[in-house]
């Protein structure tokens, strides 16, 4: 759509900048939602940094590894976004953990807080997909399509998939949101209690929803291609998280009951 925006002698390049963006937006807002651990600002700042770093080498490793063999048998690589935004929030996760181990904090609690404005980030990147080209969806004659091109420039009627999980990922953004302040305002009546029993709900229901979306969009692009009947890695990547989030939300819910009880 916009790929490079020419002023005058700059070049800006919209989906770095959406992405720029997104990451500004997530790290400033999750800042603000982590002072209430009552952590002084520099140790969210010492505990956000290697977050980000092992989220962006995750999302790396992710993307390359996996196509190496096609690196030493053909020589290219083959399409990409260049990134694994799966990998990338696997690798974030691992070092949030370790991060709160070494400052003792509750892993539950922070990533309750932390969590809440990842959606939010992710709305603003796709901005950036679309801007790009990449992440496209298929060609259609649905009344869903829109006229746009794809990673190659080839323009088309197509699903608006990166829209799609815009506003997927803003939905969200506000159901977390939602959940939040409705269990906090029962919390705080007399004899209340929040209306999820432990930390990390929040947290759980953000992987499972977003899972969701990525299972149910990826029926709509063109990419990666399907390995398992009309399933494609991104379906198959998405019902492992699905999965994952319901075994652990069950879990917790047990451990939760059994607690209550004793």
């Amino acid at each position: 759509m916009l790929p490079a925006l020419h002023i005058g002698p700059w070049e800006i390049h919209t989906y770095a900048t959406m992405i720029g963006l997104a990451v500004i937006v997530v790290g400033l807002y999750a800042f603000h939602r982590l002072r209430q651990l009552d952590l002084p600002p520099g140790v969210i700042m010492r505990g956000g940094a290697p977050i980000f770093l092992g989220g962006l080498l995750g999302g790396l490793l992710g993307y390359y590894i996996p196509r190496l063999p096609s690196l030493v048998l053909t020589g290219t690589l083959g399409e990409g976004e260049g990134f694994s935004i799966v990998w990338g929030v696997v690798g974030a996760i691992v070092v949030a953990v370790i991060a709160c181990r070494h400052y003792q904090v509750s892993p539950g609690r922070a990533f309750d807080l932390g969590v809440v404005p990842c959606p939010l980030g992710q709305a603003i990147a796709r901005l950036g997909c679309l801007a790009a080209g990449c992440c496209g969806g298929l060609v259609t004659d649905s009344w869903l399509g829109v006229y746009m091109p794809d990673a190659t420039g080839l323009w088309a009627v197509r699903y608006p998939t990166q829209l799609m999980h815009s506003a997927a990922n803003l939905l969200i953004f506000f159901v977390l949101l939602a959940v939040e302040r409705y269990g906090l305002r029962r919390a705080d009546k007399p004899a209340g209690s929040r209306i999820w029993p432990f930390d990390g709900f929040l947290f759980l229901l953000f992987i499972a929803l977003y899972f969701l979306q990525r299972f149910l969009i990826a029926f709509f692009r063109t990419d990666p291609p399907l390995t398992l009947g009309p399933l494609s890695v991104m379906h198959l990547q998405a019902l492992v998280g699905m999965a994952v989030a319901g075994m652990l939300i069950g879990w917790n819910l047990y451990r939760s009951s059994a607690r209550s009880q004793t």
